[in-house]
């Protein structure tokens, strides 16, 4: 019972912050960016949205955006039944158009297309309008993530996981919307602060210069909700360490390190250089009457003294577990940009998938034709095609639409990787290093699996070239039958070649990526009638590999013999393959040349 009291209070400071940073978003949205909610669908996200509405209540516009939303429905679209009544463009009005000093609620923000968010920062620049509140569901790292450009402008993170529906109680105060804006608009941040939040933000390794901004701004809300007209340190350290949080990257270097660079400072100054002039004691005496004179009711901030309390402040909202892992300089953000690869290649020209903007061509049973950009571009020709036209045709009611003014959708999709493992069982080969090289392969198994990549595995040995499993995304099928892989008989590495590219052809034609993995030692004795001979073989893999190339199939040739061959890197070059010798490469670097290809 004592190890989760911590944990409680811990809960119920996280709940704490959470309704706080919810009624600081409420005063000024647009100034603030937004809040980055990290949950899963559930009743205390419900209770944290329901104390929102209840805060806003209709003093401030919340709209929902879907998260299939597209370009029309965010900057609005040509309205066809208008243009076609007026004979002229009349366009509807999109959510960003409508929201002003507002919150755009986003459900499954890390679902958003990067051209949605292109749109919606943008806008966000520009208008500087409203703010956003962008619902994360993503739990795993594996999973989707928010874009970068979203999470750089949302001021806050709140993490409702974890938390206990009992414990979260929303009993939000009326408060007055108007009149705290009236009162916030009064408010300035003294010089001294600005530059200590500044400074602990470089400490903490923040670079974003919003960060500084949007500090400043909380600050400005807390006191104004206060009912202050002056900004206090238990302000400014609220306003960091609900803004610094989910930013800090490293923590600051000790005062004893900053002492050592300070020191050069107490070195005698150079000969040709004067001393600092002495104080006069009546320019003394006249400041000490200055101070004694009641100026304001805000007390005096001091740098210093405030970049020390933000710091301080900022590192007891850590847990331990991220001050061990500073100390040990590991990173605790990662970029949805990480090194396991990409999931496929980018297609275009589909039925469905990411819109993308129209172009002009000509209607097929491949393409879609975008109505609404045709008449877009049709509508100011109207009268000069009219008058052109002649008899009763031109009194004919209707668009005239010429080839032209077609415009076609686009969509794109990331289609899946294939990872084809081409292996070979031959007894020369399960004699030396086929052990080494179900090893390799099972690391690749794995990075395909983080990957969420299909796996593939074709055997070749004797005169047979066998597909022992279809593309599948189950790891354990996958490492069942390559344990399980029986070696011995002869090498018949030309029919291999041909087989593999043949199922890598079939894979892309139903518009997947394949990338084969050969792993072989090179001595080919069998030719493709099956009969035996070195010669042949290695002469028919060579002709084999140059058709193969034709197909232009990622690659990845490893040789397991026991000595890089010169005929292997003959092969593998008419592949057009990366070629890697097993014994300098070890299972690492397989992984890593497998990586690089994807990427």
């Amino acid at each position: 019972m004592e190890q989760r009291l911590p944990d409680s209070e811990q809960d119920q400071r996280h709940w704490s912050d959470a309704c706080l940073i919810a009624k600081i978003i409420t005063i000024d949205p647009a100034g603030l960016g937004g809040i980055w909610v990290k949950s899963q669908a559930g009743p205390v996200r419900d209770q944290w949205l329901k104390g929102l509405q209840h805060l806003i209540q209709d003093q401030v516009p919340l709209i929902k955006v879907p998260t299939n939303a597209d370009e029309g429905a965010l900057i609005g679209e040509l309205d066809l039944l208008k243009t076609l009544n007026q004979q002229k463009k009349v366009y509807s009005r999109g959510i960003l158009d409508q929201i002003q000093e507002g919150l755009l609620l986003m459900p499954m923000a890390e679902r958003m297309k990067s051209h949605t968010a292109a749109l919606l920062t943008q806008a966000f620049d520009l208008k500087q309008q409203f703010g956003m509140i962008a619902f994360d569901e993503s739990l795993t790292e594996e999973d989707q993530h928010l874009l970068t450009r979203l999470e750089e402008r949302l001021g806050f993170q709140i993490n409702l996981e974890g938390l206990s529906y009992r414990q979260c109680e929303f009993n939000p105060e009326s408060i007055d919307i108007k009149q705290i804006r009236a009162r916030l608009k009064h408010i300035e941040v003294p010089i001294e602060a600005l530059e200590a939040m500044m400074i602990a933000a470089q400490s903490f390794g923040i670079d974003s210069l919003r960060v500084g901004l949007y500090v400043a701004r909380a600050a400005r809300v807390l006191a104004a909700l206060r009912g202050a007209d002056y900004l206090e340190q238990v302000d400014i350290q609220m306003a960091t360490r609900l803004v610094f949080a989910h930013r800090i990257t490293r923590l600051p270097q000790p005062k004893e390190d900053q002492s050592e660079q300070n020191s050069s400072e107490d070195q005698p100054l150079p000969e040709n250089q004067a001393p600092p002039a002495p104080q006069d004691q009546n320019s003394s005496e006249q400041k000490d009457q200055e101070n004694n004179e009641p100026q304001s009711d805000a007390p005096s901030l001091n740098r210093e003294d405030l970049e020390e309390m933000i710091i301080e402040a900022t590192k007891a909202t850590l847990s331990q577990n991220l001050l061990d892992s500073f100390d040990q300089n590991q990173k605790i953000i990662k970029t949805n940009e990480s090194s396991q690869g990409k999931v496929g290649q980018l297609q275009k020209g589909l039925l469905s998938g990411q819109a993308m903007p129209s172009r002009k061509g000509r209607p097929s049973y491949k393409h879609k034709v975008d109505i609404l950009k045709t008449i877009q571009a049709a509508s100011p020709w109207q009268k000069i095609r009219r008058l052109e036209m002649q008899g009763a045709r031109a009194t004919a009611s209707g668009i005239i639409v010429k080839a032209d003014d077609i415009y076609l959708k686009q969509y794109v999709q990331r289609t899946t990787t294939v990872t084809v493992f081409v292996v070979d069982a031959s007894g020369s080969s399960a004699m030396e290093r086929l052990s080494e090289a179900k090893g390799a392969v099972e690391l690749l198994l794995a990075q395909c699996y983080i990957r969420r990549d299909q796996v593939a595995l074709i055997t070749f040995r004797g005169k047979d070239v066998e597909l022992v499993l279809p593309p599948t995304r189950s790891l354990v099928r996958a490492k069942r039958m390559l344990s399980g892989m029986p070696g011995g008989g002869g090498t018949p590495l030309a029919a291999a070649i041909q087989d593999a590219a043949q199922f890598g052809k079939k894979l892309k034609s139903k518009g997947q990526t394949p990338l084969m993995v050969l792993l072989t030692d090179g001595r080919a004795n069998v030719t493709l009638e099956g009969v035996g001979g070195r010669e042949q073989a290695f002469n028919d893999a060579l002709a084999c590999a140059k058709r193969a190339r034709a197909e232009q199939l990622q690659m990845l040739f490893i040789d397991t013999g026991m000595r890089p061959q010169e005929t292997n890197q003959q092969i593998a070059k008419e592949l057009g393959a990366y070629y890697l010798p097993l014994p300098q490469g070890k299972s690492a670097s397989v992984v890593e040349a497998a990586k690089m290809l994807i990427n």
